[in-house]
């Protein structure tokens, strides 16, 4: 048998492929570009959205079996591109192997029907009722959220479950049923391979329903993180943050996911696992088992790395400002007398060291580098080791200007060398 998997570089597409080959299917890969190590023999490359005519879909088909459809978008980027590639595309691939003949099954979602509240639901309801009308050996799956560990809701998911307060649109009215991305390639394979294993339609969900907050707290448990409190945001705010994140191109959260979201709470996006599980052959895995404890620092550091960066950045531009308008400029040439710096250098030194401090501030703010860590540490491990050895009082002074730096220090150290090199040659 001889596979055909488009979309084949998303989280759903990519663990079908591999989970096909893993079975000792020969699989052919479809995406827009071709990964490095993928041969090109073993994979096509094309334009999805583009390929809404049957003749374009004739020669690719020729010599394959079976054909697995996992392309899908939460949000257009154009208009009009969920019909193009939910529907239009779909239809006519769809055409395409009813003429050839091949198998073909249909990754679609919870919830979607032609006539429902969102086009995302609308396109994918469209190319099922097309797919159902076909006389044709064909499967159409309905998953519920999808659990795999790149996956970017997930890291979203698991980084939210490491808050120890958030606030989430209907976090305790919404219900979703997640299933692990490789329950569902496995769902797939049998699909494909299993005589007789080929239902029309077949809801893909996880064991047990549950809320947005159940599940995140499924993720906490499995992390061993800390316990959190988990609220509701209110109606109108949740509206205007989805108007305001949509600005964002790559964000997922938007007017129409969120009414998604909202008309969840009914239980569209549950269902019955019992036919999943009959088809998979073995338990579904719980999701209190999706995440580890080995996901708990990078989950927290993903919100935590932002937030120490933000704080540094505020100390060095509040420093910078008190250090040339706020504070005596008298006390401050004192200070730098006791360090031995002459007079005519002093008023100098102190402009540049607030010019120092501003830039610094400013830089972590919009253009943080791994290198910038590292000048921190030189510059306050410098400050501290001068005042250690001119004005040793600040030792003992009770705010402790001194003591304070050496937990700055430790954190400034952590993020030289947690912080990812982002450029080539970046040490």
């Amino acid at each position: 048998m001889r596979v055909l998997v488009i979309g084949a570089t998303g989280l759903v597409g990519a663990h079908v492929l591999r989970a096909l080959r893993a079975a000792g299917v020969d699989v052919v890969g479809a995406s827009r570009r071709r990964p490095a190590g993928e041969l090109a023999s073993d994979w096509i490359e094309l334009d999805f959205g583009h390929m809404t005519n049957v003749q374009q879909w004739l020669p690719l088909l020729q010599g394959v079996d079976a054909v697995v459809n996992a392309v899908g978008i939460i949000r257009e980027v154009q208009k009009g591109d969920f019909d193009r590639l939910h529907r239009a595309a779909p239809v006519a691939l769809f055409a395409a192997c009813e003429q050839l003949g091949l198998r073909v099954v249909q990754v679609s979602a919870l919830g979607s029907q032609p006539q429902a509240a969102t086009g995302y639901w609308r396109s994918k309801g469209a190319a099922e009722a097309d797919l159902l009308a076909r006389k044709m050996d064909a499967t159409i799956i309905r998953p519920s959220l999808v659990y795999g560990e790149h996956g970017a809701s997930s890291v979203l998911f698991r980084m939210l479950a490491t808050l120890p307060v958030l606030m989430l649109p209907a976090a305790h009215r919404a219900l979703v049923q997640p299933i692990h991305v490789d329950d569902l390639a496995d769902i797939v394979v049998r699909l494909l391979t299993v005589p007789g294993a080929m239902p029309r339609e077949l809801a893909v969900v996880g064991p047990r329903a549950m809320t947005m907050a159940g599940y995140l707290a499924d993720l906490r448990r499995g992390m061993q993180a800390p316990a959190a409190l988990v609220l509701s945001l209110p109606g109108p705010v949740a509206v205007l943050a989805a108007h305001i994140a949509a600005l964002a191109p790559s964000s997922a959260f938007t007017p129409e996911s969120l009414l998604m979201l909202e008309q969840s709470a009914d239980g569209s996006n549950t269902a019955d696992p019992a036919p999943a599980q009959v088809v998979l052959g073995r338990p579904l895995r719980d999701p209190g088992s999706f995440a580890g404890p080995a996901q708990r620092v990078t989950a927290a550091w993903s919100w935590g790395a932002p937030l120490v960066t933000v704080a540094i950045a505020l100390m060095w531009l509040i420093t910078a400002y008190v250090s040339w308008f706020a504070w005596p400029h008298a006390e401050s040439r004192s200070w730098l007398a006791a360090c031995g710096v002459p007079a005519a250098w002093q008023e100098p030194m102190l402009l540049a060291a607030s010019v120092t401090d501003a830039a610094i501030g400013v830089l972590l703010l919009l253009r943080p580098r791994r290198w910038l860590w590292a000048a921190q540490l030189a510059l306050v491990g410098g400050y501290t080791a001068m005042l250690s050895v001119f004005l040793p009082d600040f030792w003992r002074h009770p705010f402790g200007p001194l003591t304070k730096n050496l937990p700055l220090l430790a954190l400034m150290l952590l993020m030289w060398r947690a912080s990812p090199a982002k450029h080539q040659g970046e040490r």
